[in-house]
């Protein structure tokens, strides 16, 4: 990318630079004009330059937070990430969201690239657009992706302590994986159970770590009665704010066993967690 200015204004120009090996120099051939610089997207580019590692590095060096852009850079992200997660590569998948995480935050990244394309990828199972094979391998590598992120925070962790666990039964540990790296991103200790940990082992580990927020993941419906078990086991020992959440949440949002809080994010109860506004949060909040 080349820019030109011109009485104040900056134009922008796609150019090549071939060698000349007989004047042993480098000479730049205008492959198109595009334009006045602050007009011109990531479309404007030929398609056959787009994947471009200099183009997409003068996007982004750029800080163009306008949200077409945004919207294009994301949507372009989402489509290379699928074609990375169906090839099991979580290490490329890495790199491509530190490209997009130095301009929009890896909260960004959790909320407008990921958290869709998890969803688009159910989506194209549920139609059979691809095999469960590839469904498959898409949430290990998503989830290869998550530890790789968690291996390598810098963060230093002195916020909150916060548990994450399933019900008795559940297998489906995606969603605590996406939500430990956004935990941890802002600088809380995790202790993320894993899958088929009995209940009297995570009132053990609530004893031994003293979280000070518990959060449930329920995917299927026919776990969400151990789930309510086993909020009752924790609600007669302790006095420890949970938020329960997950696909068979959404579905059981009438139990009466459950309160559901309103308008509260993610982001949100972080917050309320940092500054022990616990009051606000209801004993058992559903997300």
């Amino acid at each position: 990318m080349r820019a030109k200015s011109i009485r104040g204004q900056k134009y922008l120009y796609l150019v090549e630079s071939k060698w000349d090996s007989k004047k042993k120099t480098s000479k730049q051939n205008i492959i198109k004009y595009l334009g006045v610089e602050s007009n011109v997207s990531l479309h404007d580019i030929p398609e056959n330059y787009q994947n471009s590692k200099k183009i997409i590095d003068y996007f982004m060096n750029q800080k163009y937070f306008q949200p077409t852009v945004q919207n294009e850079i994301t949507e372009k992200l989402q489509k290379d990430l699928l074609i990375l997660f169906q090839n099991g590569n979580h290490v490329h998948a890495n790199s491509a969201l530190q490209s997009y995480e130095e301009i929009y935050g890896f909260e960004s990244f959790l909320t407008n690239v990921l958290t869709p394309l998890i969803q688009q990828i159910e989506s194209l199972g549920t139609f059979k657009k691809i095999d469960l094979g590839t469904q498959t391998t898409c949430y290990n590598t998503i989830k290869d992706l998550m530890n790789l992120i968690l291996e390598n925070n810098p963060m230093e962790l002195k916020k909150k302590k916060i548990l994450i666990c399933v019900p008795y039964g559940e297998q489906h540990t995606l969603g605590t994986k996406v939500l430990e790296s956004q935990l941890t991103s802002k600088g809380n200790t995790v202790y993320n159970l894993a899958p088929f940990t009995p209940a009297s082992s995570i009132l053990e580990s609530i004893e031994l770590n003293k979280p000070d927020c518990i959060f449930i993941s329920v995917t299927l419906d026919e776990n969400m009665l151990s789930a309510n078990r086993m909020i009752q086991k924790i609600n007669d020992q302790y006095n420890i704010p949970i938020i329960i959440g997950g696909q068979a949440v959404k579905n059981d949002s009438e139990n009466e066993n459950v309160l559901m809080g309103q308008n509260l994010s993610i982001a949100k109860i972080l917050k309320l967690i940092q500054y022990k506004k616990f009051e606000i949060i209801p004993k058992v909040l559903t997300i």
